[in-house]
């Protein structure tokens, strides 16, 4: 034997966890550097608040989602897994507009230089929630505090 290493059962079943914490933990990361690098005034903390509180939330359900979602998938038939898929996505829509919402508010109290920071930033966050940042490998999301 070689050992765990090539042996499928154990190496996926023992990272799945760690990719939900690193991805919880990168868009942590990321709104904590956004937040600091903005040098938000006291008119835009409220803003900002709600924006950052529904990214969480996203995240937050997204990880429970996962983490019931194979115990779900093996008590459902075929239909019910479909229309558990289809109110998941609904859920997610609503909690990207929410975000989306959030943002605008947000991005409208920002000034000029702020929002040239946020231009590069905000596509940074929410791609790693539903998937992967664009143009930015998943494995180095998070390395370098100011690539956009």
């Amino acid at each position: 034997m070689r050992g765990g290493r090539n042996r499928p059962d154990s190496s996926m079943k023992d990272k799945r966890p760690a990719i939900q914490e690193d991805t919880a933990d990168l868009v942590e990361y990321r709104l904590a550097m956004l937040q600091e690098d903005l040098k938000l005034l006291s008119g835009q903390e409220n803003a900002w608040l709600s924006y950052a509180d529904k990214v969480r939330a996203l995240v937050s359900d997204i990880s429970k989602e996962r983490g019931r979602g194979q115990i779900a998938s093996t008590q459902m038939d075929a239909l019910q897994q479909v229309d558990h898929a289809v109110d998941v996505a609904r859920n997610r829509l609503t909690a990207l507009e929410d975000i989306a919402s959030a943002a605008k508010t947000l991005y409208g109290g920002l000034t000029p230089q702020q929002k040239l920071l946020a231009d590069s930033r905000f596509v940074t966050i929410i791609p790693l929630i539903i998937g992967g940042a664009p143009g930015i490998s998943p494995d180095r999301v998070g390395q370098q505090r100011n690539a956009p």
